[in-house]
């Protein structure tokens, strides 16, 4: 079976999820062949960052630890630093964006995996509409139809870079996170009985979630059932087995100014993802991270 080119557009230091997409993806080279890491920008989220600059610096230099970590260090020379203003502020280009034009102009075909605001992605099709045909983005960003509105991290940061990709006739898929990736929940327990003896990089997924939790509940009682999602697994597992999820096919939606989606008929089409099948995710998450 042919490798996927695969590009990862993250913003790997908003919260802690990236840093379990990219462990998964790194631990299925089997299947891709992984050409750049570009870095979206995120403003608050986990850290709490308000200037895009730093953002980019802290999730640059964190994706290049999690590489050493998982023993990848060759990949710190495909990472590209991305957007330092959102698309509705400025559509200057940046290297992750021209990262992602040459590669698709260069490739047959390219897979962008996007994790993050969806700014350099939307940039690169600003500037090369041209290379719509010859890549394909799975997106995890937004709610499902059913929420009704899109107040969500990476939707609601750059709705202009949004309008821009969903508009472009590129192949979308794109990953609700209401009742769609945020099956995709886990607890502390279940993340060391597989990964805790799984080297550097088990100990330090289990100890970052730990600490994200403990920062996020602040009552005691509350640990008692508590768990967390790993959103952004969802975008690297559709890339690798679309078996796994169930699409559904419309007519590209308006984004209206409240962010909400308004149905259409006529234009191209675009795949909602509805429903994922959690449990073989987490199984070929566990496995490749060394768990058998």
């Amino acid at each position: 079976m042919e490798k996927l080119n695969v590009i990862l557009d993250t913003d790997i230091s908003n919260e802690i999820d990236d840093q379990f997409a990219l462990a998964y993806l790194i631990k299925s080279l089997d299947k891709i062949n992984l050409q750049a890491i570009t870095i979206a920008p995120f403003t608050g989220g986990y850290t709490l960052i308000d200037n895009l600059k730093k953002a980019n610096d802290l999730s640059f230099n964190t994706a290049g630890k999690i590489l050493d970590m998982l023993n990848a260090p060759e990949y710190k020379k495909v990472m590209y630093q991305g957007a330092i203003n959102y698309s509705f502020e400025s559509k200057e280009l940046n290297p992750a964006s021209e990262k992602i034009i040459e590669l698709a102009k260069a490739n047959e075909h390219t897979t962008i995996i996007g994790i993050g605001a969806i700014t350099n992605i939307a940039i690169a099709l600003y500037h090369a509409p041209e290379i719509a045909s010859k890549i394909d983005i799975v997106w995890l960003g937004g709610h499902s139809f059913l929420s009704h509105y899109n107040t969500e991290f990476n939707f609601q940061q750059d709705v202009e870079g949004v309008r821009i990709v969903f508009n472009s006739k590129a192949p979308l898929i794109v990953i609700p996170c209401n009742n769609v990736a945020s099956n995709l929940s886990t607890t502390i327990y279940e993340l060391e009985h597989y990964l805790l003896s799984q080297g550097e990089i088990g100990k330090y997924l289990c100890e970052i979630f730990a600490y994200f939790r403990s920062k996020c509940v602040k009552n005691s009682n509350d640990f008692i059932g508590d768990s967390s999602v790993l959103w952004d697994i969802s975008a690297v597992a559709y890339a690798l087995n679309k078996d796994w999820f169930n699409v559904m096919y419309i007519s590209c939606p308006n984004i209206l100014d409240d962010m909400s989606y308004e149905y259409t008929t006529g234009k191209h089409q675009i795949g909602f993802v509805e429903n994922l099948h959690r449990n073989k995710i987490f199984n070929d998450f566990f496995t490749k991270l060394g768990c058998k």
